[in-house]
């Protein structure tokens, strides 16, 4: 398989990492960071049981009247947690038509003398206990399970570059703090343009990893390899899709490859065989880095058959860019920015003008 002409996702089975077959393992996942960017994780170790609970709670939070959901909208966090409305979320400009909820690590809010990137981080807004009954405890343990695993893997990927297996524990704050986004995609209005509706435009994730269960059996995930080509990322029963973000790349000198990615909503992916699947539903775990990592608080010495393994020089140079954008400040300041603008009523409320100079372009403005 090589980079620029990947047409599937490839297959990872879990249970061999703590097997004799780990080096099969390793090798397997040395190929997808390289070459694809994404590939399907199965035998995670999460329960089924924990899944069917969180999504058969996730999508009884969507179907709470919409007074209920306003209770915890977004605009009311400065930490950019809480539910979004259909269309607030912005991506490569134009609007997501999707319907979400984000929670995260439930962590405390910085304190007054911390930089101002640091309030990313903060307290989750809860829906009414009443409303939807057993709904933290669902969300709780599948977080839980979701960020041990996601714990796991920067040791694997370290061990598959043939770095040491701590390599990457600089990177990471402690404790963690993990994102989780429950999403809708409802159909598109059927006198619509679907060409003018995106449901998650294409983009690359900014953190470390990010963990995607499925919930529902739409297609619509789709990913792009390096000839331009879009291609299906379906739900398997059994998985969750992994897949390669900024930071890793950066980190990694373009080794580990974060690939475009989108939400289509054409018709066809909202039906099987003739019959509608109503509303399309996803829940992602990001994995961010510590919002205060910078270039001279990094250090990999990647060893010089890995980085052969990338021959293209541009993929390095992008790289490379990519690590100067992200790590020389702080990666706090980009991700803040970031939010500001993806979410621009909650900047408008809370950071009025920092998104009025973002907006403009303007670069360096951010005071720490």
């Amino acid at each position: 398989m090589s980079g620029s002409s990947f047409t599937s996702i490839p297959v990872l089975d879990f249970s061999q990492v703590l097997s004799p077959s780990k080096p099969t393992f390793l090798a397997s996942l040395r190929e997808a960071l390289v070459n694809v960017g994404f590939f399907y994780l199965q035998n995670a170790p999460i329960s089924a049981q924990t899944q069917e609970q969180f999504i058969e709670k996730a999508l009884g939070l969507f179907e709470l009247p919409l007074e209920k959901k306003v209770e915890i909208e977004m605009v009311n966090s400065p930490h950019f947690l809480g539910y979004s409305r259909l269309g607030a979320e912005i991506t490569a400009l134009k609007p997501d038509h999707r319907e979400q909820f984000d929670f995260a690590t439930e962590l405390p809010a910085p304190g007054p003398n911390e930089p101002l990137y640091r309030n990313v981080v903060g307290p989750n807004q809860w829906p009414d206990e009443t409303a939807i009954p057993g709904f933290r405890e669902a969300f709780d343990t599948y977080l839980s399970e979701v960020s041990s695993l996601a714990e796991l893997f920067p040791g694997l990927i370290a061990e598959a570059l043939g770095l040491p297996s701590t390599a990457f524990d600089q990177v990471f704050d402690t404790p963690q703090q993990h994102k989780l986004k429950l999403i809708k995609y409802p159909p598109p209005p059927e006198a619509s343009n679907e060409s003018g509706f995106q449901g998650v435009g294409p983009h690359k994730d900014s953190g470390f990893l990010t963990f995607l269960l499925q919930g529902t059996p739409h297609h619509g995930l789709e990913v792009q390899n390096k000839a331009g080509t879009w291609i299906p990322a379906p739900p398997l029963p059994g998985t969750l899709v992994i897949n390669i973000g900024r930071s890793l790349e950066a980190l990694t000198g373009g080794i580990c490859t974060a690939t475009t990615h989108r939400v289509s909503l054409r018709p066809e992916n909202f039906q099987d065989s003739g019959r509608s699947l109503g509303p399309r539903f996803s829940f992602p775990v990001f994995q961010g880095v510590s919002l205060d990592l910078s270039a001279d608080k990094v250090s990999l010495k990647i060893p010089d058959h890995i980085l052969a393994l990338v021959k293209n020089d541009k993929v390095k140079s992008d790289a490379e860019a990519t690590f100067n954008k992200i790590f020389h400040g702080s990666i706090g300041e980009g991700t803040f920015i970031a939010r500001v603008t993806s979410h621009q009523d909650v900047g408008q409320r809370w950071y009025p003008e920092i998104l009025a100079k973002a907006l403009k372009g303007q670069k360096d403005f951010l005071k720490c």
